[in-house]
């Protein structure tokens, strides 16, 4: 969103989850005028809190029958929610194990692929981070070929089977 956008993206950035925390740093990294960050930063937040304002205004009726729910019901209440919190905490936790355990694949450390780059060995170095990250830190390992990792389906035939294939991203 931040690479199609630029720093418009923070108008809202606070109502999309994980965006909110890479928005700020990502403006800084660009390069974004201080005096354009904080009058967009400062737009998106007041557009944030009037909009949770606006809804907690038009709902409050709805959220007085919830209150009036949540004292008739008690503990029974807590007992459901804490029940589907800890139904919730233990899907993430099973999903992640999977998610960990589908990541196993080769690794290789970068003093590793440096033992190797003396040592000659025959190596296609793929470099696929994002445009953006490329375009902050636009240093590559020598020898390595940048292509996004949408390039790399549409390139795949170019890719050698002959020898390893690092990859690497942020």
């Amino acid at each position: 969103m931040f690479a199609r956008y630029g720093g418009w993206s923070l108008l809202v950035a606070k109502f999309v989850p994980g965006l909110n925390t890479v928005a700020q740093p990502l403006a800084g990294v660009l390069g974004m005028r201080r005096s354009r960050f904080l009058l967009v930063d400062t737009l998106g937040a007041l557009l944030w809190i009037g909009t949770y304002t606006g809804l907690g205004y038009l709902l409050s009726d709805q959220l007085e029958r919830v209150a009036a729910y949540g004292r008739y019901l008690g503990s029974g209440l807590f007992g459901l929610v804490f029940g589907g919190l800890a139904i919730y905490i233990a899907g993430k936790y099973i999903r992640r194990q999977r998610f960990i355990r589908a990541l196993r694949i080769s690794r290789i450390t970068p003093v590793e692929l440096k033992r190797k780059l003396d040592a000659g060995d025959a190596l296609m170095i793929v470099d696929l981070r994002h445009a953006l990250d490329f375009e902050a830190e636009p240093v590559v390992i020598p020898g390595a070929v940048h292509m996004s990792p949408e390039d790399l389906e549409r390139h795949s035939q170019e890719i050698p089977r002959d020898r390893d294939v690092i990859l690497y991203c942020t």
